[in-house]
């Protein structure tokens, strides 16, 4: 489910990566020379990452970078909050006019957070069956 999340996350801004960079021209945290950059490499992280949680492949790695993604966007709407900035997150939605509903958005970023967790740290391990 965590890989799905982010496979249908990274879709639009791979699809538009246009309308991606003006949600990071809102955020007001890159220097304006790296967001076309960021537009187009950040949601193939996010696509590979999904891939690899579907797939089984690589979990682990996928689900730390998850994790570690998950914080910094629960820090950045804090940030921006603080700050006074009332933006659409991005995460689903590619409207930028679209304003942000900081619990809505930190309850489902925590929630990402956790089943990232939950996958780095449960022990998944494949267990080979011994015949006899």
């Amino acid at each position: 489910m965590l890989g799905a999340v982010f496979l249908f996350s990274s879709a639009g801004k791979i699809a538009d990566p246009g309308a991606f960079a003006v949600i990071l021209i809102n955020y007001q945290l890159l220097l304006p020379p790296l967001v076309p950059a960021t537009a187009m490499v950040f949601p193939w992280i996010e696509a590979v990452c999904g891939l690899a949680l579907v797939f089984g492949r690589f979990e682990k790695g996928a689900a730390l970078l998850v994790s570690l993604m998950m914080v910094l966007f629960v820090g950045i709407l804090f940030y921006n909050r603080y700050r006074g900035l009332n933006i659409a997150c991005g995460c689903f939605s590619l409207a930028a006019n679209a304003p942000s509903d900081i619990v809505l958005d930190t309850l489902r970023n925590l929630l990402i957070l956790a089943a990232g967790a939950w996958v780095l740290f449960y022990p998944c391990g494949r267990r080979a069956t011994s015949v006899r």
